[in-house]
């Protein structure tokens, strides 16, 4: 029986048999390369009703290739569509309703998926011609084919995994807000990215001198990272050597960055009250006894709210009703994990449960809070991206408590007040600015 699907009959025979639910593997032309500089080679899919899958060519030489827009009809009436990575296949289809296996399983598990590449033809390829651009186009079908099926005999067992709380959110907006957020890409200059950064090969995320770079969502506190072509755009050194590499492609980067974001969202937690004044200056002035602070001691009053977030708190301070709250705060939430064998992020229902290892309560305390900033900036993050439609600034990259925008001035401070309004939610989490012709914005 045919597995390779070329014509209108063996299309017409696939989608009625893959209907009901399917797992779908997107082919590209080189799995190193970034999504956004990707085409699509073939297209996998399995029913999970049939005994095999089956390959559609879509720009293989080997087959007769499916244009794109015929084989969207048959991904769109899958009820259950199954993808080992939603944002990247969104790259190439718009199957926003498909279930993100490795976020069913970080989610379930706290954990990455190890997918084994077992078929050694195409990893003797890869070893040899891994910069090759369309190497997925030389390798023959038929292997495409197998991988495919292995891939798919490795991830059954997540499809049979329950769909953990709070998955909608991540799966159907998360998915899409950091796909979009991908698309701009920032200005490099290429010989000093190269020299600096060292990535494994330029052309996997550079074009045109715009380098892409890549969120990861599979984290155990749902908090994404940046790294892509062993690059990580979450963590560019300060340095103005590093920084300078990069340049924007309209007039200015401006970054809006939250005031004190993790006490404010640990305020909000525990119902403890801030006005719309630095939340570090705020605390300073409790700390101090004083209306007035100098430079010093607002550097003091950092460090002392980081010691209370993330160590211990201070004896001297431990009286106040900000550390009074904390403590009860963190007392309670262990007590909730420990009776309930969970907690959740309040926002979006995800769910940390006794599974996670080495857990204690200061450690629970801190998941939580990077998982409520993590779902508050995806819906702020939303909006911002909605409000950008159709205007040349864009989002460049994002980062835990901030975001860079790559700025048109001929958009005006009008601009950039609705920005400062929809992150900041008219003042309830006050940013800050900083503009810079380069990425170096101290």
């Amino acid at each position: 029986m045919f597995y390779i699907v070329e014509n209108e009959q063996q299309l017409a025979h696939l989608k009625n048999l893959s209907k009901k639910e399917s797992y779908v593997e997107i082919i590209s032309n080189n799995d190193n390369f970034h999504p956004k500089l990707s085409h699509t080679v073939a297209i996998y899919i399995r029913p999970l009703s049939a005994t095999k899958g089956f390959i559609i060519p879509i720009n293989h030489p080997e087959g007769i290739n499916v244009a794109k827009d015929v084989v969207s009809p048959i991904l769109s009436s899958i009820e259950t569509l199954y993808v080992l990575d939603k944002k990247e296949a969104l790259y190439h289809f718009n199957i926003t309703g498909a279930t993100d296996l490795q976020l069913v399983n970080s989610m379930n598990k706290y954990e990455r998926l190890d997918i084994k590449q077992n078929v050694d033809t195409i990893n003797r390829m890869y070893n040899r011609n891994r910069d090759f651009d369309d190497i997925n186009k030389v390798i023959p079908l038929t292997k495409l084919y197998e991988r495919s099926q292995s891939n798919y005999e490795q991830l059954l067992p997540i499809m049979e995994q329950e769909i953990p709380k709070g998955f909608s959110f991540y799966n159907d907006t998360a998915t899409k807000v950091f796909y979009l957020a991908e698309q701009s890409g920032v200005v490099v200059a290429p010989k000093e990215y190269v020299e600096l950064f060292k990535p494994r090969d330029i052309k996997y995320n550079v074009k045109d001198n715009v380098a892409y770079s890549k969120y990861n969502l599979y984290n155990t506190t749902s908090r994404p990272t940046n790294a892509f072509n062993s690059v990580n755009f979450a963590a560019i050194p300060k340095t103005k050597e590093h920084r300078d590499v990069f340049t924007p492609k309209n007039d200015y980067f401006v970054e809006l960055d939250f005031d004190g974001y993790h006490i404010r969202l640990l305020s909000e937690l525990m119902d403890y009250e801030l006005t719309d004044e630095s939340a570090h200056i705020q605390l300073a002035k409790l700390y101090f006894g004083k209306d007035e602070i100098s430079d010093d001691e607002y550097s003091a009053a950092k460090q002392i709210n980081f010691q209370a977030m993330y160590g211990s708190i201070p004896e001297e301070h431990k009286d106040l009703e900000f550390f009074v709250k904390i403590e009860r705060y963190i007392s309670d939430l262990w007590n909730t994990f420990n009776q309930e064998s969970e907690i959740n992020n309040p926002y979006t229902g995800k769910s940390f449960t006794t599974d996670l290892k080495d857990m204690h309560p200061q450690k629970l305390m801190n998941y939580l809070i990077q998982s409520v900033e993590t779902s508050r900036n995806i819906r702020i993050l939303k909006d911002v991206l909605r409000y950008l439609q159709g205007k040349r600034t864009s989002v460049a990259l994002y980062t835990y408590d901030s975001l860079l925008f790559d700025f048109d001035k001929t958009e005006g401070k009008e601009l950039l007040n609705e920005l400062e309004a929809i992150m900041s939610e008219d003042n309830k989490y006050p940013v800050k600015f900083k503009y810079s012709k380069t990425l170096f914005l101290d």
